[in-house]
């Protein structure tokens, strides 16, 4: 048979309306035709059954092979949009600092060492901006006995690569002398006294605003 003949007659063949002889004339000539065995395949989306076992598990191993790289291509997809997604959250949240500071957003640690006080700020999860001056205890006669250093909470800056923590360590001259810490956070202002906590007193509202 031609081309032209087979092209005609594989609507009807596809339907199953042709005869025996034809049929096998037919899928004698898809055989070795590559032209009518596309046009047959591209008619019916599918691989014709008549085509050697070796084509047929060819295009099965092409589909499986697509499938697994669709697959492939999904996954690192959604491993590139996580990625991304991670490095936006750490860099905005390095450079976009917040002023309201809680005292909940660090871990205080404080005491006494050898011949000194110390105090220890980590922040969870972040990087801590601090504001500070220090000045001196004077008792009724004038002389110093101690220091009062006032640390303020001026921003929180969030990030997976932002956490440090602070510290001051201040020696203390015999038993009287008074070494002092007074925080202030943006919800309650904590004093610490010769590495005590001392009060912690919470700050209103209105205070804060």
């Amino acid at each position: 048979m031609k081309c032209d003949v087979v092209q005609d007659l594989l609507p009807s063949y596809a339907d199953g309306l042709t005869s025996e002889e034809s049929n096998r004339e037919i899928e004698k000539h898809l055989k070795t035709c590559e032209k009518c065995s596309k046009y047959y395949r591209e008619m019916t989306g599918e691989v014709p059954e008549i085509l050697p076992k070796a084509d047929v598990t060819d295009a099965a191993l092409i589909v499986g092979m697509r499938k697994k790289r669709k697959k492939v291509l999904i996954a690192a997809a959604f491993a590139v949009i996580i990625l991304a997604a991670a490095l936006v959250w750490t860099f905005t949240g390095y450079s976009m600092g917040s002023r309201n500071v809680l005292s909940s957003d660090v871990k205080l640690s404080y005491g006494l060492k050898e011949n000194g006080a110390y105090l220890e700020l980590t922040p969870k999860g972040g990087e801590l901006e601090f504001n500070g001056m220090t000045e001196n205890i004077e008792d009724s006669s004038g002389n110093i006995i101690g220091t009062r250093t006032y640390l303020k909470a001026l921003s929180f800056r969030k990030g997976l690569f932002v956490k440090g923590s602070m510290g001051w360590e201040n020696e203390m001259a015999g038993d009287a002398y008074i070494c002092e810490w007074v925080l202030e956070f943006s919800d309650k202002t904590i004093t610490i006294r010769n590495g005590e906590l001392i009060s912690e007193e919470n700050i209103s509202s209105s205070e804060q605003n």
